[in-house]
């Protein structure tokens, strides 16, 4: 009875070397080259899969990925190859393991420093990866790769194996692994997994990707997300990633600029319906591209989630050519807890501060070398401080140096005299603001149904901004009456003497009336 005992778990714990597929692979040359499958993934960059497999569970895997990825293949075969029956394996494989070992591999990858992207894949052996991945990684140099892990298994410790392949290659940048039974892998699960991967890999490396004109954009590689925490019990669950949904004009329509949509939701949810969607549908309309930001809510802390906003504005600003705007065209608009939020990134995530102020442990990446500004926010029923309090002090304000400000809220509201008092403090500190107050309106209108209601307003206080921001202006002039109370303002909506005009382009306000003037 106990030797019986004994052999299920040598079964359950080997996991997948497959007792229907006891055979060897076939010995293939050191690397094969791709012969089919996508060039176009992971921005043109060259791939090679890397995998270790005893019954060839693994390797039909390897296969899969290399006739989508149209990567090179390279089989890591031990120089003493293992038992082809499984309980002499298991064996083999436990004393490896238990001894901390480094099997020779007997081939070497060619042309290794050619490769940008590696996948790196074997079977969970004993709660883990084989220890031959182990040699493999040591022998080569993984700084500036990308290793894609993958693995796998019988019934579990999928999660672990793959955590181990990150873990052996420490240099490395890593993007979101696989593991797959010997049942489930199949052309459509792999395929998925690639897209994901590679839209992944185009945020972090957005020099040499294509944004997405629509659909879904992951803002950092799982792994290495700043104050990131196990197990969060919310309302996204704990294996959310913060994103941000894209939504752009047609290719036909020049479009205006952009603008970084935040909902509220008292940083508990996400009010995603009227003051996210029902607002992109609002102003794509009008010439904006959109990004509806999905950040982290409670228990994250505010500052968690200025770098998921933070994060979102530099992919958007690195991928500004192919979104078709000037990187500078980016504006802001938060609501209630959405609008705190943008304040939060304006007074204190800008330039090129990353995730290491929050999480020393954070690995910054090419894309926190772009730095974070915005041309102008949207204070719709919201403003400058934290939750229920706002942040009046004129001097911390102006020393902030902000972009221009358009206040909108309803009368109805209880932190009506609050948005007042920070539009006011606003103003004092020599920004320039815009405000728009809704007879008998309360909190939490979104649009208001009706571009009527704040979007026309809110597109012709942005348009101005945007325009002057762009080299194809030369003029954009609107009546002003000869003996209206003219205030001057520079394009970064900064209060200037009219002295000052004749050394650029300038905003001049007066009452409801603007113009550009050069």
């Amino acid at each position: 009875m106990k030797h019986y005992l004994l052999l299920f778990l040598m079964l359950f714990m080997f996991e997948s070397c497959s007792a229907s597929e006891p055979e060897m692979p076939e010995n293939p040359l050191p690397v094969q080259p791709g012969e089919s499958g996508g060039s176009g993934y992971f921005s043109g960059k060259k791939v090679l899969i890397a995998y270790f497999s005893w019954g060839g569970t693994t390797k039909r895997m390897a296969e899969q990925i290399q006739a989508i990825t149209g990567g090179d293949m390279f089989e890591i075969e031990p120089v003493n190859p293992y038992p082809t029956s499984y309980t002499p394996c298991t064996e083999v494989a436990l004393e490896e393991r238990d001894s901390d070992a480094r099997p020779a591999i007997k081939n070497r990858v060619a042309n290794w420093d050619d490769y940008d992207v590696v996948f790196l894949g074997g079977p969970v052996w004993w709660h883990t990866t084989p220890m031959i991945l182990h040699t493999f990684a040591e022998s080569y140099d993984f700084d500036g790769k990308t290793v894609v892990p993958f693995t796998t298994y019988a019934s579990t410790y999928r999660d672990e194996t793959l955590q181990a392949i990150e873990d052996m290659t420490p240099a490395a940048e890593h993007l979101e692994g696989l593991g797959l039974t010997s049942g489930s892998i199949n052309e459509s699960r792999i395929q998925t997994w690639i897209d994901l991967i590679n839209e992944q890999y185009g945020s972090l490396n957005p020099g040499g990707a294509t944004a997405p004109m629509e659909g879904t954009v992951e803002l950092w590689q799982r792994g290495n997300i700043p104050g990131f925490r196990e197990n969060v019990n919310n309302s996204d669950g704990p294996d959310f990633m913060p994103n941000m949904l894209v939504y752009t004009v047609p290719e036909n329509v020049q479009p205006k600029g952009a603008v970084m949509i935040c909902p509220g939701g008292a940083f508990a949810f996400r009010s995603m319906q009227n003051e996210g969607y029902d607002i992109a549908d609002m102003l794509v309309p009008m010439g904006y591209q959109c990004f509806i930001v999905n950040y982290r809510i409670n228990p994250y802390s505010m500052q968690a989630s200025a770098t998921d906003l933070q994060r979102a504005i530099r992919y958007v600003k690195a991928h500004a050519e192919d979104y078709r705007i000037n990187p500078e065209n980016i504006a802001l608009v938060g609501f209630s807890a959405g609008g705190i939020l943008n304040g939060e990134v304006l007074l204190n995530w800008r330039d090129l501060t990353n995730g290491t102020a929050l999480d020393s442990s954070y690995r910054p990446d090419e894309l926190d070398n772009v730095p974070v500004s915005a041309c102008a926010v949207g204070m719709i029923y919201s403003f400058y401080g934290r939750l229920s309090v706002s942040m009046n002090n004129v001097e911390t304000l102006r020393a902030a140096n902000l972009p221009p400000a358009f206040y909108c809220w309803g009368t109805r509201d209880g932190f009506a005299g609050q948005f007042a008092q920070n539009s006011n403090a606003l103003k004092d500190a020599g920004v320039r603001v815009d405000t728009k107050v809704l007879e008998g309106y309360p909190h939490g209108y979104g649009s208001g149904g009706n571009p009527s209601i704040w979007g026309n307003d809110f597109d012709a206080f942005l348009t101005p901004i945007m325009q002057g921001n762009s080299a194809a202006i030369n003029m954009v002039e609107a009546d002003v009456a000869d003996n209206a109370n003219e205030i001057y303002y520079d394009l970064n909506g900064h209060i200037v003497s009219s002295d000052s005009v004749s050394n650029g382009v300038y905003i001049v306000k007066s009452g409801k009336t603007t113009k550009i003037i050069k």
